[in-house]
């Protein structure tokens, strides 16, 4: 079995490689299914980071690329970027990928915690042990803080309910696998089960690993470093991400940041970037046939047409 599919392969590479000699940035390499089409799309005068901050994935990228001289593996998570490169004699990228989310990999081991669908240790963490587990998160945080959890990063409307009987239930026994979790959220009898877990178990991966957060930093670092006609593309697959990207773009987009009471602009601003296409891009219903995954992706892709001031 594949480490994990990639979704909307085809547009990734045809919208982000313009410069077949260029170097590339994949910060989400995974399994390296990006990785690899856009290493074929590359001339022999190209270059390749793969980089991840799950060790799994990395240990897959050296393994699979690791034998090419364009490529360049590293570990590292979003809000190390910057000193990643800064680290390296990488000054300008040609363009950067963010295949945001939870790879197939990670949802099909059990032991990562991932997912409801199978009974495991609710572990979630993506840096493999580093910092305190989904299970850590739910027998320390308050209900206060649960609550936010569940409500923001799982846009769920039930939130409530379900927190009330998470506490209830880990005062009488400690929640510490996926079933355990799954359990506390049948309980409250959901409409749409399936969705709700799904939600559920989203919401705490994004806390256990601080997801929204390091996207802002992640997209800060690539965007910083892409030459003038460099690209970067970014898949998301739920709102808050694609809600993230949307807004950390349309600010390096916008051509005046004068405050509204001037009748007239006066700041000179120049955007830095521009949108690649009508702005957002979907799978077809034959991708998502063959990958039910690719069911919720959003592939956005920008253009840089002015450096920094």
């Amino acid at each position: 079995m594949a480490y994990h599919e990639p979704v909307l392969l085809d547009s990734v590479v045809q919208e982000l490689v313009s410069d077949p000699d260029g170097i590339y940035l994949d910060a989400t390499a995974g399994g390296a299914g990006h990785s690899r089409a856009l290493l074929e799309s590359l001339s022999c005068r190209g270059m390749l980071w793969a980089v991840d901050r799950d060790p799994d994935a990395v240990d897959e990228v050296r393994s699979s690329l690791g034998g090419d001289r364009r490529v360049v593996v590293k570990r590292a998570s979003f809000k190390e970027l910057e000193d990643l490169i800064f680290d390296s004699s990488v000054d300008r990228f040609s363009g950067a990928l963010f295949d945001l989310g939870v790879s197939s990999h990670q949802i099909d081991a059990p032991h990562r915690g991932f997912s409801y669908r199978a009974d495991g240790p609710l572990d979630m963490r993506m840096e493999g042990g580093q910092g305190p587990s989904a299970a850590d998160l739910i027998a320390e945080a308050t209900e206060a803080e649960l609550l936010q959890i569940v409500r923001d990063y799982g846009e769920e409307r039930r939130a409530m309910s379900i927190v009330r009987t998470i506490v209830r239930q880990r005062e009488e026994a400690p929640i510490e696998t996926t079933n355990d979790l799954r359990r506390a959220v049948e309980s409250t009898r959901p409409k749409m089960l399936h969705k709700t877990l799904a939600r559920v178990f989203q919401a705490f991966r994004i806390a256990v690993n601080g997801e929204l957060d390091q996207l802002a930093v992640g997209l800060q670092a690539a965007t910083r470093h892409l030459c003038i006609g460099g690209r970067i593309a970014v898949i998301a697959y739920h709102s808050l991400e694609d809600r993230i990207v949307k807004q950390f773009m349309a600010d390096r987009m916008r051509r005046c940041i004068c405050p509204p009471r001037l009748p007239v602009c006066a700041c000179d601003q120049k955007p830095e970037f521009c949108k690649v296409g009508r702005g957002r891009i979907r799978p077809t219903e034959k991708e998502i046939e063959n990958n039910s995954r690719a069911r919720s992706a959003i592939l956005r892709v920008y253009e840089r047409i002015e450096d920094q001031k």
